[in-house]
């Protein structure tokens, strides 16, 4: 918002603030402060439950409100990548002191892109519940909804069960909201079609929400307005085809995970290189030029763990860097693309001879048979590290632990794939 308090973008994917109430807030407190801080050094103010985070451009605040526990470092660094790109593409509005809302709601796009980087963050990652399919089967519908989304007016599109389980999809965040919002409201013996087009709130304006009765449940597409019902059904009808060869009775109901951990990295995530190692320390350098030489020992130390497989915790533990600075480094290399944060999903073999004979050669305490015993069921590659230690109760440091010790008989993929029917 512009330093009078004049709202110019606002972005919540779940809608549980309002606008209005979120500016009064922050004047309110900024006022409060202002002659003790100053409004220039002060750009973190904690309450019981939240706190604002925020940066001063000219005379733009970008302003993020996040729960009290939150990484006020992360947060930072989202909002300086935020704000030069808001900046820099709406350059010629922002000279205009009469420019309104409206002028910028095309940044939303720039907003998710933005956030997708650093989805592994608990706070910021998405908190949905899937329905996941086999691997092959999985890969055969996405390969469909590729094919179909080439068309000029077919945009984006998911498919969803009745009860708003995502099974695939391509939406952007905003938009599986619209549609899980038009789920929620959905009387199914009112649809007179099996195929229509409905305008959905919190869509762009250009777009229209198509929707394709199934028997598991919705296919939801977003589409360019301007064509009639055939004409889209047309398009739609190779994703139509590979739905009705899909077996659903495979499928494995994942429940959103109910975190409650802050906006932090989690220990047990893993780091993963986006570019070659030898770019990455390249642009790192450049990066962090004119930083402590502490951040650039940092930065590098990272780059040269990140193999997909160790995790934050890990890295942690063998740098002995303080965790803040860590989680603000690691930060900055996600803003620029050079690193993700991965989830990892453990992948056991099956319980047959050879490996029997294996935990017999390693001489496995009973204790650790025990956990082997209570989560083999769940290492099918469909459950994360966080999820698993959910169903079976047992701390998540305890479950890689003991994982750890079962050498080549684990696999720790970084993608959910259901590899295995148990």
């Amino acid at each position: 918002m512009r330093e009078g308090g004049i709202p110019l973008f606002h972005y919540s994917v779940y809608g549980t603030k309002k606008l209005d109430e979120i500016v009064s807030a922050f004047l309110s407190a900024i006022g409060s402060f202002a002659e003790a801080a100053g409004k220039e050094q002060l750009t973190v103010m904690a309450f019981v439950e939240s706190k604002f985070v925020w940066l001063k451009k000219g005379d733009l605040f970008f302003i993020a409100l996040v729960a009290h526990d939150d990484s006020a470092e992360i947060y930072r660094v989202i909002l300086e990548e935020l704000a030069e790109s808001f900046v820099s593409r709406f350059y010629a509005q922002l000279r205009q002191n009469h420019a309104l809302m409206k002028d910028f709601r095309a940044f939303t796009d720039s907003v998710e892109l933005i956030l997708q980087k650093f989805d592994g963050i608990p706070s910021l990652a998405r908190k949905y519940e899937t329905a996941l399919l086999p691997s092959d089967e999985l890969r055969q519908l996405k390969t469909a909804l590729f094919e179909v989304e080439a068309n000029d007016s077919i945009l984006r599109g998911a498919l969803l069960t009745w009860d708003g389980r995502i099974v695939v999809s391509n939406l952007k965040a905003y938009e599986l909201e619209a549609v899980l919002d038009f789920i929620n409201a959905l009387d199914r013996d009112s649809m007179e079609e099996k195929i229509q087009v409905v305008n959905q709130t919190g869509l762009d304006p250009t777009s229209s929400l198509l929707i394709g009765e199934l028997d598991v449940g919705l296919c939801t597409f977003v589409v360019r307005k301007g064509q009639d019902v055939s004409q889209y059904a047309g398009q739609l009808l190779p994703f139509f085809k590979q739905v009705g060869k899909t077996d659903f009775g495979k499928m494995r109901l994942i429940r959103k995970e109910e975190n409650d951990e802050p906006g932090a990295f989690a220990e047990h995530d893993a780091i993963e290189l986006l570019v070659a190692a030898s770019e990455a320390i390249s642009r790192a350098g450049s990066i962090f030029e004119g930083h402590p030489p502490s951040s650039q020992s940092m930065a590098m130390e990272i780059i040269r763990s990140s193999d997909g497989k160790k995790t934050v915790g890990e890295i942690a533990e063998e740098s002995s860097f303080p965790k803040q600075k860590l989680s603000e480094v690691l930060a900055h290399l996600i803003s620029k693309g050079i690193v993700r944060i991965v989830k990892l999903f453990p992948v056991m073999d099956e319980r047959d001879e050879r490996f029997a004979a294996y935990l017999e050669i390693i001489g496995m305490p009973k204790r650790e048979y025990d956990v082997i015993d209570s989560i083999w069921k769940y290492c099918d590659g469909s459950l994360s590290l966080s999820e698993i230690s959910a169903r079976s109760s047992i701390p998540v440091n305890r479950i890689m632990e003991v994982l750890k010790k079962l050498g080549k008989h684990v696999s720790w993929e970084t993608n959910r794939e259901l590899l295995y029917i148990r």
